[in-house]
């Protein structure tokens, strides 16, 4: 079983909240529950957010830091396994849940990492595996005595290094929430003002999530749609969208029948990737991220540069 929010996607938006400016828990909250809901995770529309406390009917605790401040917990169904339950209707069946625990603290993400390095591999956790990049850590780990329960935590320098945040990202396989409703597709939204113009919105989508992060020198977006095409048609579109400004393209697709490219130019100014997934309330739709990481000061591909030159396309 893997965590429905895949932990890659999840761990960049965390990244970005703790880079966002202020200390305010209030801000935070609502930062992290406009991130859960720009992801476009399952059941979006029935995500609970509780600002300073656990979720209620948490099968299971996780370690808390020692004395650190809880900013917000979530709660959410998870996507319906199509695969487990082949025939059955995602709209009538009950849902797995997913939960989400965001800690503030005062110590060092090496302290914070330390602690839950140890707190992990003690029953009835253990540690299922890790990775670190130079802006976060990720521990997962699974319940031993329930194999129903797993998850991972996150960890994350905050603003200006004199904070850690901590993500606890744990799913429940074992519970279930109440028959949900039928899904009805919502009228699209705006995609983000600066969302670059040569990375094309896919005609006849229809954008459920979108999100944006400025840093120095850095623009980050978020774009999640439906579409009624295949997944593999979507990720052709794009491989040629790309490949025709002579950027690079390269398959990166891990999960089941998911499908993913990365992209980026010969510079490094803009990089990415687009991910394609059924959706999971509806097999008439595929849904679609695209992160899209830019140079602010870039001139697009097919834009004239100041000269007069346009950037050559492949």
């Amino acid at each position: 079983m893997r965590i429905v929010l895949p932990v890659v996607l999840l761990s960049t938006l965390f990244v970005a909240a703790a880079c966002s400016p202020g200390g305010d828990n209030d801000r935070m909250a609502d930062i992290i529950h406009g991130l859960l809901l720009a992801a476009g995770t399952e059941g979006s529309e029935s995500l609970e957010s509780f600002v300073g406390e656990l979720p209620p009917d948490l099968p299971a605790e996780p370690p808390l830091y020692p004395e650190a401040s809880l900013v917000v917990s979530s709660r959410q169904p998870a996507p319906f396994d199509f695969e487990a339950s082949p025939g059955a209707d995602p709209a009538a069946a009950a849902q797995p849940v997913l939960y989400f625990i965001v800690l503030d603290t005062p110590d060092s993400r090496d302290d914070v990492f330390s602690f839950y390095e140890s707190a992990l591999d003690q029953d009835p956790w253990q540690v299922q595996g890790s990775f670190s990049t130079a802006e976060l850590d990720t521990l997962q780990f699974f319940n031993v005595d329930d194999i129903d329960i797993a998850g991972a935590v996150s960890i994350a320098e905050e603003g200006g290094g004199d904070r850690t945040l901590v993500l606890i990202s744990m799913q429940d396989a074992g519970a279930f929430l109440d028959e949900q409703p039928p899904f009805e597709l919502k009228p699209s939204l705006p995609a983000p003002k600066e969302f670059p113009p040569d990375v094309p919105l896919y005609a006849g989508a229809t954008v459920t999530g979108t999100a944006f992060f400025r840093e120095p020198g850095s623009e980050s977006f978020l774009l999640v749609f439906l579409t009624t095409d295949a997944q593999e048609d979507v990720i052709e579109f794009y491989r040629e969208a790309f490949q025709g400004y002579g950027w690079t393209v390269q398959d990166t697709s891990s999960f089941g029948l998911e499908g993913q490219i990365d992209f980026r130019d010969a510079s490094g100014d803009i990089q990415g990737d687009v991910l394609a997934d059924r959706y999971p309330r509806s097999r008439d739709y595929t849904e679609v991220r695209i992160q899209v990481e830019v140079n602010p000061s870039r001139v697009p591909a097919g834009e004239a540069t100041p000269d007069g030159e346009g950037p050559a396309a492949g």
